[in-house]
C-alpha cells in the first residue's frame, strides 16, 4: 500500500496575464529594431526603426490579436516621418511545443500617407514575413514562475484559509494546458504539480 502523504497532488489552475503585463517584453525586443529589407544583390536597406509596441485584442475577423507599433521611417523619401503599423495576428496554442504558434497576420499602415502606408506595408510585409515563418513564441513561464515562487514562499509558512484549517506543501512544477486570448489579457490554464498537506488546527465546539 503507497503511502498517500507522499503522493504527488495535480490540480488545473487558470491564470490571467493582462497585455500590459506583456508590453515591457516585447518593448525590449522590438524599440530600437529596424524594419530593413534585403535587395536582390544582397544589400541591405534601412526603411525605419521602431520607437514603441503595445499589444491589444485585434478587432478584425479572423484575428486573434494586434501588434501596435510606432515608428520613424528612415529613408530620403519619408526622411524621419512617424507612423503606425498595426500587426493583427491569428495564433494557436502547441501544448507539447509550449509555444504560441501564428498562423496568419495581416498589416496595416496609420501613417496620414498613403504613399508611405503602401510603401511600408511592402517592405514590412517581407521584413515581418521572415521573422513570423519561424513559431513565434510568448514566454508565459517567468510570469508563472514568479507567482509559483511567491505562493511556496506563502506555503512554507502556513496558509490559513480559516481558523481551523492550515496548508502547507511544495508546487514543484506544472505545464500550460491551453492559452485563450480575450479582451485585454490571456487566460492561461496551467497544471501544477507538487505536495500538499491540510492540517485541522481547530474543531469549532458547535462542530462536535
Amino acid at each position: 500500500m503507497s503511502n498517500s502523504l507522499q503522493d504527488k497532488i495535480s490540480i488545473r489552475l487558470p491564470v490571467k496575464i493582462g497585455f500590459k503585463v506583456l508590453d515591457e517584453a516585447l518593448r525590449n525586443k522590438l524599440v530600437g529594431e529596424n524594419i530593413e529589407i534585403e535587395g536582390k544583390d544582397g544589400e541591405v536597406s534601412t526603411y525605419a526603426t521602431m520607437l514603441d509596441a503595445a499589444l491589444m485584442k485585434s478587432e478584425k475577423e479572423g484575428y486573434d490579436l494586434a501588434l501596435d507599433i510606432r515608428f520613424k521611417t528612415l529613408t530620403s523619401l519619408f526622411k524621419n516621418k512617424e507612423g503606425r503599423i498595426f500587426l493583427h495576428l491569428a495564433i494557436e496554442f502547441d501544448p507539447e511545443e509550449q509555444e504560441i504558434m501564428v498562423m496568419d497576420y495581416r498589416l496595416e499602415g496609420k501613417s496620414n500617407n498613403w504613399l508611405m502606408d503602401k510603401s511600408l506595408q511592402a517592405v514590412a510585409n517581407t521584413f515581418i514575413y521572415e521573422k513570423l515563418k519561424k513559431r513565434m513564441k510568448l514566454d508565459f513561464s517567468p510570469h508563472i514562475e514568479k507567482q509559483l515562487r511567491k505562493i511556496n514562499e506563502k506555503l512554507e509558512e502556513h496558509i490559513k484559509p480559516s481558523e481551523e484549517i492550515s496548508l502547507s506543501g511544495y508546487l514543484e512544477n506544472f505545464r500550460i494546458i491551453d492559452v485563450i486570448p480575450g479582451e485585454s489579457l490571456f487566460l492561461i490554464s496551467i497544471e501544477i504539480e507538487g505536495f500538499a498537506i491540510a492540517e485541522l488546527t481547530k474543531i469549532p465546539a458547535d462542530k462536535m
